[in-house]
Formats: structure tokens, C-alpha cells, sequence
């Protein structure tokens, strides 16, 4: 009897793992299929796909004010992932002049004679205000979307929807029950307790699609109101967006410089070597040394056999300084370093050391290598 009873059990148990999976599988494609209805509706409020697909570009310019003052937002969006965005100000003489070439992103400065580079964060917030895109665009935006249910945003009923931006992190969308639109979102500022409020709160026809004509945005300070006198479509030529010459050099440096720091977190000696000269220059505690490739590499790899990394990190973001004829380059680094080693009692010890360096790199048959390193430590000497 026993015996009948484990085997009805143990076919029962199939069956169970069976419908559960089912149940599961159901409810996932439930999901889906709710959020593709929520986003096909609201893609369509905006205008028909024939409309939207002949968009290319579009440029809008918003006379705004905020808790500071008076300032305008100049925003001109391509559906290629290129952005130009420009703020200017009446209560400071600094302007935002940023421009986005898909994984190139950069600033000029007010002279239009300098560039630097600009942040993941920068590039996130370039990218947040793209509300006339957003309008349509948002699943190419924003990764991830979960529905997490009806919820009051702006004093209407909306349905929220969970995604992560760019960096990574949460972002809410809302889209109103009635009228379909994505009415806004809120970010969660990463680290805080504060988020970032934006309302779409009218929108304008232009050329067959309905896009977002005032929006306010609301943190800490207050609102901010763009209020967007222009929104014309594909009048303006891409060629505005190619990276200049100056701003590729900054760039590869940039990437080379992480480059430096995937090295040391994988112990990989050649990865670091391959972007010195064949002999590099050493500037550190009173002497000038000269090593080969060779050399350089047998020394980084006893070091990393005998140092295991646990932060190999900037404390500040790296200066870097190119020549006018982009043939010579200098990075100003400040480093923090920890992580363990084995004394001669075979005992573990803790480390951590703040470094400051000064590298000296030459463009050689287009590329750029490191030529000289000057290198120093806090508190060496006392």
C-alpha cells in the first residue's frame, strides 16, 4: 500500500512542476503582452508609424524659467543616437554646450576653442531632456520596463511602468489611462532619498504627430518650465555632430586610461604594456629610470603575483592636456589603490595608498603610447 502510494506521489509531482510552469509562463506572456498594448497605444496617440518613421530629426528650443532665473534649452535629437544640447543663462555667464555622436559624447567650451569630455551622468541628463523624443522613442531609451500597476502622476490616473536608463539605475514612466501619452517620469537620484519630477504638460501637432510643448521638471530647488516656442521636423543636417579631430584624441585617452585600470583589476601585464614605447621613462623618488617593454612587463607581473587589488580607482576624474598639433598629450592622474599583500612573516596586510602621476603620451604612426611617467605618493618622505 505504501509502496502504491510514494509511486502515485512521485507521478503527481510532474504534474505539479508541470502546471506551475505553465502558470508562470501564462503569466509572463500576460506581462508581455500588456506591456506591448501599453506601448503600442501610446506610440500611437503620438501619431500614425508612417508619420513617426518619416521623423529623422527634431529640434526644439524652450524659453524656460526656474528657481535661479530665466535661461533657454536648445535640443536637437536624432533618431541615430546623436544629440546637440545647449543651455544658456541669464544669471550666470557659463553656458551647456554638449554634443552626443553615439558612444562619443563631449563639451565646448563657451570660446568654442576647447573641448572636454563629458560624464555618463551628463550624457544621461543630455539624454532625459529629449521629451519630444521620448514621446515615441522610449523603448529605444530605456531597457527592462516592468508594469507596476494604476497610480495618480499629475492629478490623472496613469499606468506605472518600471525601466532602468542608461547608467543602469530605476526610472518611473507614466502613461495616462485617457489620453495614452507618456505623461512624464520620475528618476531616483542614485545614493539619495531624491528624485527628479518631469510632467508633459501640453502638447503640440507638428507635421502629423503630437509631441510635448511644456514640461516641468521639479527636484530639490523647485520647477524648472520649458516652455517650447519651436519644435520644427528633420531641418537640420547630422553633419553638425562629427566628432572633431581634437575630441577623437580625447576619446582614445580616455579609453586607454580605463584601459590602464581593466589591466591592474585582471592582472594582465600585457594589456598595461602594450601602450608603452619600447622604453619608458620612469620619474620617482629622486632617479630617472629607462626599462624596455620586456623589463616593464616582468615587473608588473611579479607585482601583480604578489599584490591582489581591491580598488584601483580615480579620486578625481583625469586631466588631460593635447598639444595643438595632436601629437603630444599629458594626464594628470590621482589614484587610490587598496588591497592586500604578504609580508616576509607570510602574514596579510592591508594597503592603501593615494597616488599622483603625471603621464606623458606620443601620438607614434597614429597611435598613442606613453613615453614618460613622473610618479608620486602622499605623505613619501615623512
Amino acid at each position: 500500500m505504501k509502496k502504491i502510494f510514494l509511486l502515485r506521489l512521485f507521478s503527481f509531482i510532474p504534474c505539479i512542476f508541470l502546471l506551475f510552469s505553465f502558470s508562470y509562463a501564462e503569466t509572463n506572456k500576460n506581462k508581455i503582452d500588456s506591456l506591448d498594448k501599453l506601448f503600442s497605444e501610446s506610440i500611437e496617440a503620438v501619431g500614425s508609424k508612417n508619420a513617426i518613421d518619416k521623423i529623422k530629426n527634431i529640434e526644439a528650443f524652450a524659453e524656460c524659467i526656474g528657481p535661479k532665473g530665466k535661461y533657454t534649452t536648445h535640443i536637437t535629437s536624432f533618431r541615430s543616437n546623436k544629440t546637440h544640447f545647449k543651455q544658456d543663462f541669464s544669471y550666470k555667464e557659463d553656458s551647456s554646450n554638449i554634443f552626443i555622436n553615439k558612444d562619443v559624447a563631449w563639451a565646448a567650451s563657451n570660446n568654442s576653442v576647447g573641448f572636454e569630455m563629458v560624464s555618463p551622468f551628463q550624457r544621461l541628463v543630455v539624454h532625459l531632456h529629449e521629451y519630444q523624443k521620448m514621446a515615441f522613442d522610449f523603448q529605444k531609451m530605456f531597457t527592462d520596463f516592468e508594469i507596476l500597476g494604476d497610480e495618480i502622476f499629475n492629478g490623472n490616473l496613469n499606468v506605472k511602468v518600471k525601466a532602468k536608463n542608461a547608467l543602469g539605475g530605476t526610472i518611473f514612466l507614466f502613461f495616462d489611462k485617457q489620453t495614452k501619452h507618456l505623461s512624464g517620469y520620475i528618476l531616483p537620484i542614485s545614493g539619495s532619498e531624491e528624485s527628479v519630477k518631469n510632467v508633459f504638460n501640453e502638447w503640440k501637432e507638428i507635421g502629423g504627430v503630437k509631441l510635448p510643448s511644456k514640461v516641468t521638471a521639479t527636484d530639490s530647488f523647485g520647477d524648472w518650465v520649458l516652455n517650447f516656442k519651436e519644435i520644427k521636423l528633420n531641418k537640420v543636417d547630422e553633419k553638425m555632430l562629427e566628432v572633431p579631430p581634437r575630441v577623437k584624441d580625447l576619446s582614445k585617452l580616455l579609453r586607454l586610461h580605463k584601459q590602464h585600470q581593466t589591466a591592474h583589476l585582471t592582472y594582465n601585464a600585457e594589456l598595461f604594456v602594450e601602450t608603452f614605447v619600447e622604453n619608458l621613462v620612469t620619474v620617482q623618488r629622486g632617479a630617472v629610470i629607462s626599462r624596455n617593454k620586456d623589463e616593464n612587463r616582468k615587473r608588473l607581473k611579479s607585482y601583480f603575483d604578489s599584490f591582489k587589488f581591491k580598488k584601483w580607482e580615480d579620486v578625481k576624474p583625469p586631466v588631460i592636456k593635447i598639444s595643438k598639433d595632436g601629437t603630444l598629450a599629458t594626464i594628470i592622474v590621482e589614484k587610490i589603490v587598496e588591497g592586500t599583500y604578504k609580508n616576509e612573516n607570510g602574514e596579510t596586510v592591508e594597503s592603501v595608498t593615494e597616488f599622483a602621476w603625471l603621464e606623458v603620451w606620443e601620438k607614434i604612426d597614429g597611435k598613442w603610447k606613453v613615453t614618460t611617467v613622473a610618479s608620486t605618493r602622499k605623505n613619501d618622505g615623512k
